[in-house]
């Protein structure tokens, strides 16, 4: 090892959370976004230093359980609280409203809520409330800067009689809810009676007639008697009186079919439908919305109660504003017991469900609500503000009454600042169509028994499962930027792709990076996304990885807290930066603290794959005992895609030659004084210099030195970061000079790779030599106008060109990258298999002519998703494996279209050793086009499956 290494300081976890702050520029709201977000309690490490600077998450609760009546020296008021927030919202339980409790008493005696933020003094008075002590709540609560609505719900659930805490009776409890729910519209009351406050919620107004007819549409799967009848009645309950109901079974079995029948008996206007097969509740509102025969339609959930103006309210919006396309409501989240607070929440919300859709012409327009198990409400009303280029409005009146019931779909994916990485990825997905549907360049129209438009989230997915989807490699990053580990990332798919391999995706989120707001997964990992060439896994997804690669080691050090549902056989962390800087400043991770958190949410002890020499000598100098590959993963391109330089063009071409740079606007990616920037670059007449993200470096450097920001070169072009595409940019270039920071560890230098790639000479760095060896030339700033100037020469140019194209595709081509990830792999598995018992049996309606053979038959969905279903049969021949073919069976009809799934089940099932594939629909028996003959030629399942 090299003194360099051996020289360097060890990284502490202090100071990387110091550091991590220094990086987001100290603001409160992002770390407290961001670590609420990810949803990492390591993150408490990175806020404490921020409230009590040189104290560990442990010493602050320490301090705070020992009950003080003041304020430590040195503690920032503001900042504690928002510590308080993360704890209580992050892992709520009886530890964490301890310790938020004991932190709110000190803050409160030591005079301190007026230096906090007001959602920190909500935030507390609500715990408080929660926790039983209504009059210290609304201490907090009636204070000034508190948002109205939420110091009214918390008077009325101070009051609520029904609640253990509450102090008031029913009528003063009752004005209170009222008020604190109410509006332009009848108030809310309780009708006399014997249930649960919810479901004898009441209001009372007058009847209106209007030959317009509202569809409403409700779902439901094994649904609470008591609930299933309160949602029903609250909708026969409305003042609009022309309406019909749809009440869709999803399948529940035989135990429900006495409450649907009561159902059915409670007024005419009710039509019940009992789904063969289950599909998810936006797939029975597409059911319904197939029989409908309204004017307008709404939702109504079948656990909720609405009010009784809800449609009135809607409808008359939506007359009264012609131009409108849809509308929606607000709601409020209550449990049986009434109590409105909620910790970190005000109590009214944007209801997405509450939309109430004109048939004409929206409906029309955008069709059904996408087939999957979430969110798709609120993809239905961006998907009609992009096809109509105007937003949904949210009416001031509280319509929509959600029971809060624990294990509900919602509920475990949601909590105050975080959801579910699910939520994210379907987001980013249909976020992408949508922005086509805006530039007309795609159409708004959703068919459920198409071919999706975009995928969905593959845990949503309610058809039957063929067990854990596999995969080869998973490629964990933050995967919401685009930058240089991306783009290699990107380029390493393309290689495994090319290789044959099953490849997935999966997203951590780099608390370093810390943002207030939640930006979509990048376009290019999207566009891949919606191909079908690879899928996001969430770490609690039940997936069968061979080997995770974890690119970027700072998301590892503060991980979120869940521990990984699946369990990979090798977690691979790639070092693409190292842990600090040579002199100890900007810390970035911790390195055992890497390895133990990383085994802590994978149950995998990782091993550290290095992209370079330097960084593989940090990594030893900072833990002798790592477990190190013992080479290093010097990335990799597709030299045909990235040479877009003009093959045998001279340079200076024009008259001038083309100098330029392009990188992250940077102090690790630039020199560290102007002299070196101008020694490098200021090349004088005869050459022309591009620079692509560099301005704010420029002008901090010119500035230090004592000139002005604007004076640069006559000959130098500076252009904002990613102002063109970045091939667009190389190929106007002839010579690539990229002088960095000297003191800065480059891990690799993705830029410089690129630039190799596309045709250009690269000048850089010697520090880059041990990574890139002789395919580069090298030079310290004041020696790069004589290297340039060599180039100058025509022959010259040209003859280095090709050296360095050759060089490129042996060391960094996909080859040699697949070899590498084939060798972490191993031997190749044997085929997915299944039992298939329960599918083995030929069916009634099976033709003679297959008498006596191996059956597997699967109910599925009909094309019009209702009360039949639809089966197809698979008449295995004597060589098939039962078991393969099983797996194979339920994987296709998870993955496929309703409309596609008799012509893939026929293309490729004699892959299978299947010598007939049968459909039976609406009483009839298909063979579709194309299915296998008996006496044609098969391979084994296991030839077929296998990698």
């Amino acid at each position: 090892m090299s003194g360099r290494g051996a020289a360097t300081p060890s990284a502490s976890r202090r100071t990387v959370a110091r550091d991590t702050l220094r990086r987001g520029n100290r603001a409160p709201d992002k770390v407290l976004t961001t670590a609420l977000r990810t949803r990492s309690v390591h993150a408490r490490e990175v806020i404490a230093e921020h409230a009590w600077p040189g104290h560990t998450p442990e010493q602050l609760s320490a301090w705070a359980d020992g009950r003080p009546a003041r304020l430590e020296p040195g503690m920032d008021a503001d900042l504690l609280a928002r510590y308080a927030m993360v704890v209580a919202l992050q892992l709520p339980g009886p530890e964490s409203t301890a310790t938020v409790l004991a932190l709110a008493d000190v803050l409160e005696a030591d005079h301190a809520l007026g230096r906090v933020h007001e959602r920190a003094v909500e935030l507390l008075g609500q715990v408080r409330l929660a926790a039983g002590d209504p009059r210290g709540a609304l201490r907090l609560l009636e204070r000034p800067e508190v948002r109205e609505d939420v110091r009214l719900a918390a008077r009325a659930d101070a009051l609520n009689p029904f609640a253990a805490t509450g102090t008031g009776d029913e009528r003063a409890w009752g004005a209170a809810f009222a008020e604190a729910v109410g509006g332009p519209t009848a108030p809310v009351r309780l009708a006399p009676g014997t249930g649960t406050p919810f479901d004898r919620l009441t209001a009372d107004a007058p009847a209106v007639e209007h030959p317009g007819r509202v569809t409403v549409l409700m779902s439901t799967f094994r649904p609470r008697r008591s609930d299933l009848l309160t949602a029903v009645r609250s909708v026969f309950a409305q003042t609009w009186r022309n309406l019909e109901l749809f009440v869709v079974d999803d399948a529940s079995g035989p135990g429900t079919a006495p409450l649907l029948d009561e159902v059915e008996a409670l007024d005419p206007r009710v039509t019940v439908v009992r789904k063969a097969v289950n599909g998810g509740t936006y797939r029975a509102r597409n059911t319904a919305l197939r029989l409908m025969t309204g004017d307008w339609f709404t939702v109504v959930d079948s656990d909720d109660w609405v009010h009784p103006q809800m449609v009135e309210v809607t409808v008359r919006h939506l007359l009264e504003n012609p131009g409108r396309v849809a509308v929606r409501s607000q709601g409020v989240r209550i449990g049986e017991d009434l109590r409105l607070s909620r910790p970190g929440y005000a109590p009214r919300y944007p209801s997405a469900a509450s939309l109430m859709v004109p048939v004409h012409p929206t409906l029309a327009r955008v069709g059904f609500f996408d087939p999957t198990r979430k969110g798709a409400d609120t993809e239905y009303a961006r998907r009609i503000e992009a096809a109509f280029g105007q937003r949904v409005p949210t009416l001031p009146h509280v319509m929509t009454f959600n029971r809060t019931l624990a294990g509900s779909l919602s509920a475990e994916e949601f909590s105050r600042g975080w959801r579910h990485g699910s939520r994210h990825e379907y987001k980013s997905v249909y976020a992408a169509w949508h922005q086509g549907i805006r530039t007309g360049t795609e159409d708004p129209w959703l068919d459920p028994t198409a071919a999706r438009t975009f995928p969905q989230p593959q845990r949503w997915n309610t058809r039957p499962a063929a067990g854990p989807r596999r995969y080869d490699v998973v490629f964990g990053g933050d995967w919401r930027r685009f930058g240089g580990p991306q783009r290699s990332m990107l380029e390493e798919i393309r290689a495994c792709l090319e290789g044959g391999l099953t490849v997935g995706v999966l997203h951590l989120e780099a608390l370093r990076f810390m943002s207030t707001d939640d930006p979509p997964l990048c376009a290019p990992l999207v566009d891949l996304l919606r191909s079908g060439a690879v899928s996001q896994v969430q770490v609690d997804d039940d997936v069968d990885v061979d080997v995770l690669v974890v690119r970027y080691p700072l998301i590892l050090q503060y991980p979120p807290h869940a521990p990984a549902a699946f369990r990979p056989r090798r977690v691979v962390v790639v070092a693409n930066q190292a842990p600090l800087e040579l002199d100890g400043s900007d810390q970035r991770y911790v390195v055992r603290d890497v390895t133990e958190r990383t085994e802590e949410l994978f149950g995998r002890r990782p091993v550290w794959w290095p992209q370079g020499p330097t960084v593989r000598e940090l990594l030893e100098a900072q833990d002798p005992t790592i477990e190190l590959l013992p080479t290093d993963d010097l990335g990799l391109i597709d030299v045909d895609d990235w040479h877009v330089r003009e093959d045998g063009r001279d340079p200076a071409a024009g008259g001038e030659l083309v100098v330029g740079r392009y990188s992250r606007d940077d102090v690790i990616k630039f020199p560290s004084t102007w002299a070196d920037v101008l020694a490098a670059y200021d090349l004088g007449p005869g050459h022309r210099v591009r620079m692509m993200g560099a301005r704010a470096q420029l002008k901090r450097l010119s500035e230090a030195a004592g000139s002005g920001p604007d004076r640069y070169p006559a000959e130098w072009e500076v252009l904002p970061h990613r102002a063109l595409d970045t091939r667009d940019f190389l190929a106007d270039l002839d010579v690539f000079v990229y002088v960095d920071n000297p003191d800065a560890h480059e891990a690799f230098g993705r830029v410089l790779l690129e630039a190799a790639a596309s045709g250009c000479v690269v000048v850089t760095h010697p520090k880059h030599e041990p990574t890139f060896g002789a395919a580069l030339d090298y030079a310290l700033p004041h020696e790069v106008p004589a290297v340039v100037a060599r180039y100058r020469d025509p022959e010259v140019f040209h003859a280095r060109v090709a050296q360095t194209l050759a060089m490129v595709r042996a060391a960094f081509g996909h080859e040699r990258f697949l070899a590498d990830v084939r060798e972490l792999l191993g031997p190749p598995r044997p085929p997915a298999t299944v039992d298939p018992e329960p599918l083995l049996g030929a069916p009634s309606w099976l033709p003679a002519a297959h008498a006596g053979r191996r059956v597997l038959a699967l109910p599925v969905r009909s094309a019009a998703d209702g009360e039949r279903a639809d089966e197809v049969a698979l008449v295995l021949g004597d060589d098939a494996d039962a078991g393969c073919v099983a797996a194979w069976l339920l994987a296709t009809v998870r993955d496929t279209a309703d409309a596609m799934l008799d012509d893939v089940l026929a293309s490729r099932a004699g892959d299978l050793g299947v010598v007939g594939v049968l459909v039976r629909r609406d009483g009839v028996v298909l063979e579709p086009a194309g299915s296998p003959a008996p006496d044609v030629s098969r391979r084994r399942a296991g030839d077929a499956a296998a990698r």
